[in-house]
C-alpha cells in the first residue's frame, strides 16, 4: 500500500489497480478493462 496519494489533473493516466466485482465472482483491473478500449471512470462517494 501507498504511504501518498497524487491528484490526477485532467488528461493524466490513472494508476492501475484491482477490485473485487461487486455483483460476481473476481476481480476488475484497470489494465484489463482498458483492453477492450477507453474506459471512463466515475467516482462516487457515499453510501448505499
Amino acid at each position: 500500500m501507498q504511504d501518498h496519494t497524487e491528484t490526477l489533473q485532467v488528461g493524466s493516466h490513472a494508476p492501475d489497480f484491482s477490485l473485487p466485482a461487486a455483483n460476481r465472482e473476481g476481480t476488475f483491473s484497470l489494465s484489463g478493462l482498458l483492453a477492450g478500449g477507453p474506459v471512463v471512470l466515475e467516482f462516487l462517494r457515499g453510501t448505499w
